[in-house]
């Protein structure tokens, strides 16, 4: 092949100009130096002084243009003229390589590209809908240290993340507060780890790994783990991961193989777990959504030396800011929440507290009397079946009834109310590759097909079951919405990438809910006052459903529709992976909260542990002590005496040992194990 020497010293210089960043710089200095020596010989040619007196005149041509204006001669001048020229052109390619590559580094800074120069900071990997939420449980965690710094490293494009966050603060609606965190955005692939250094992965405080919610949920929860593989393969890392999955499955994949440096937190799984215990028991959803976040009271584990050598019962009032729930042995780690009242305090063993922050409480010096209360109590009536509707369908919807199932007393009913075909659940609740249907203990299942957001499907709902042959027929067994014990109204998780749209349908069938329970219950009241039932009409109360909500921003429109049972899922999610973040320990505590088996949240009547007829007054402390009688912990209060809802629940009160009058509904928040 025939090639010129033109095209072999272009390919060249396209060679070294794509492969090496110092080939222009080094061109230049090549094409100056020339010019001047050229410059220097032919000055010395025509005027014969000295070779270093002709290349400096020569270089003063070439760095100013004005020095070749006193120049004398005409041959003298020609060669001046032409040397200056040059010169000017060796400074306008310099000017234009140094613009070039000041304009390439404030691309990459534009970009995310350069590297993050921070220590003890919190690194988020990948970027939601919980992202936001996250950030700004994370600044309430910061807020009492002054600020922190949270690092974002995600496939984004970085200008487009920093426009979000900064839409976010500027909101007029939920806005965003970072108080004084610092956010720091960066360009790249959580899978590479290059990228991952780049934002200083080894020396952060915790790593926050999010689920991708643009792939399917198995496909995610792969992503996950080969994200842990390749933390797990870095020497020398700071801080613990959080790995946030979609499938309660595939928990164990990271638990085989990083289960020394992750905590795994299953976003579906919690939601579940919350919209249950939530429904059997109204009011405990504001309590749950102040438990997790960082805003209000939280839990915090740590070392009291003075407390050595009691017994669990002999520290409920020793902490005027805390409540004592339960210790982490310091032997084997294990974390115990609500023990025997007999359980002795050890060496390095340490408390776990529900306190506002942790630096805001502190032993007192144990002198509190405790009143005590001799007279009888009555005993809590046992469990008595339920009537549960589930409105919408969740891809996780097994595992629901299963954590139900565990709650519920025997011959309960569940009735599944969505426009699944019932063949098709048949199939889809046969998860985990099991071959049979699902058994559940306790539980009856009931299918139902319609709409949640058209008014004649919920007028009337209608038992759908399939025979033999696989073909689905109306039952003749029907029931109204006003007859159910629990309602939840389950988010549509079809399209991931519109929740707005997953909260309007929510909403709307929340709407016609509760305007068909109103029209029911009057209809009712009038039957029985036509019977003469007076007080039974008055007594009778619509049972609130529960909806689930994705949006933050749909919060306001709740109060609107009266709504007083809502789960804000990806608020709840997000502020429990936060919480994990800041101490990997509260996994435990926050999965056996959310657990059927163990420790629970319930709502008690403050009459069954105290006469309050008989006697006058009683403080947080003595109704505490007489809680832990029952081998149960008192968190906070409700009171029927407040106007708005959010003022009713106080958990961690400061007052604990000042007596107050309890009246009759007056509710105790308090951890229980059945």
């Amino acid at each position: 092949m025939q090639f010129t020497l033109s095209e072999l010293l272009q390919y060249r210089l396209d060679y070294h100009f794509t492969n090496s960043e110092f080939a222009k710089p080094v061109l230049l200095l090549m094409v100056t130096f020339v010019l001047i020596v050229l410059g220097g010989f032919i000055l010395l040619i025509s005027t014969g002084e000295d070779i270093s007196v002709t290349l400096w005149k020569s270089w003063t041509y070439v760095a100013d243009p004005g020095t070749h204006a006193d120049t004398e001669g005409t041959l003298e001048r020609i060669i001046a003229f032409c040397v200056t020229i040059g010169g000017m052109l060796v400074f306008a390619l310099m000017i234009g390589i140094i613009s070039e590559s000041i304009g390439e580094q404030v691309d990459n800074l534009k970009k995310g590209k350069s590297r993050v120069i921070e220590c003890g900071h919190t690194l988020m990997l990948g970027w939601n809908d919980k992202s936001l939420p996250i950030i700004q449980q994370i600044a309430f965690a910061n807020e009492s240290e002054g600020g922190g710094v949270i690092v974002v490293l995600a496939e984004h494009d970085k200008n487009d993340l920093e426009d979000t966050l900064e839409s976010a603060i500027e909101s007029r609606e939920n806005a965003l507060n970072l108080m004084g965190t610092e956010v720091i955005f960066r360009s790249g692939n959580p899978l590479v780890q290059y990228d991952l250094l780049k934002v200083g992965v080894l020396s952060a405080r915790s790593i926050i790994m999010l689920a991708s919610d643009n792939i399917s949920p198995d496909e995610s929860d792969s992503r996950m783990v080969r994200q842990v593989l390749s933390l797990k393969g870095m020497e020398n890392l700071a801080g613990h991961v959080v790995v946030e999955m979609q499938d309660v499955d595939n928990r164990e994949l990271v638990n085989l193989v990083a289960v020394d440096i992750a905590e795994v937190i299953v976003a579906h799984d919690i939601i579940g777990r919350l919209m249950i215990q939530c429904a059997r028991q109204p009011g405990l959803a504001y309590i749950l959504e102040s438990l997790m976040g960082f805003e209000g009271a939280e839990f915090y584990l740590e070392n009291w030396p003075q407390l050595e050598g009691l017994q669990f019962s002999d520290i409920i009032c020793r902490f005027d800011d805390a409540i004592p729930i339960g210790v982490k042995k310091s032997v084997d780690g294990r974390v115990l929440l609500n023990p025997l009242s007999t359980l002795r305090i050890e060496q390095g063993d340490q408390i776990i507290v529900l306190a506002e922050d942790n630096d805001s409480y502190t032993v007192n010096d144990g002198t509190y009397k405790v009143k005590k209360n001799v007279s009888s109590v009555p005993q809590r009536l046992p469990m008595k079946t339920e009537k549960m509707l589930f409105c919408g369908w969740r891809r996780d919807m097994a595992d629901m009834i299963m954590q139900l199932d565990a709650y519920v007393t025997s011959g309960s009913e569940l009735w599944l109310f969505n426009t699944v075909p019932v063949e098709e659940r048949v199939e889809l609740l046969k998860d985990k590759g099991n071959k049979d249907e699902l058994k559940c203990k306790n539980l009856v299942i009931k299918n139902a097909v319609g709409n949640p957001i058209i008014r004649r499907d919920l007028m009337v709902i209608k038992e759908v079951r399939v025979d033999r042959d696989g073909n689905s027929f109306y039952s003749g067994d029907e029931i109204t919405v006003d007859q159910f014990d629990s309602l939840l109204i389950l988010a549509d998780h079809a399209d991931q990438t519109n929740i707005q749209t997953s909260d309007s349908r929510s909403l709307a069938s929340l709407l016609i809910i509760q305007d068909i329970q109103s029209k029911l219950l009057e209809k009712r009241k009038q039957e029985l006052i036509a019977e003469g039932k007076i007080d039974e009409a008055n007594s009778l109360r619509a049972k609130d459903p529960i909806s689930e909500i994705l949006d933050s921003r749909t919060r306001s429109l709740l109060s609107v529709v009266n709504c007083k049972g809502y789960v804000m899922s990806n608020q709840i999610v997000s502020a429990v992976i936060a919480q994990v973040a800041e101490c990997r320990d509260l996994n435990m505590i926050l999965s056996e909260l959310l657990s059927a088996d163990g420790t629970e949240l319930y709502l008690r009547q403050v009459e069954d542990y105290v006469d309050i007829k008989r006697s006058d007054k009683f403080s947080f402390w003595d109704l505490s002590v007489r809680v832990r009688e029952r081998r149960e912990v008192l968190l906070g209060f409700k009171s029927v005496n407040e106007t708005f809802p959010e003022c009713k629940t106080v958990l961690n009160p400061s007052d604990k040992g000042v007596p107050r009058k309890w009246q009759p509904g007056d509710l105790l928040v308090v951890l229980a194990l059945d």
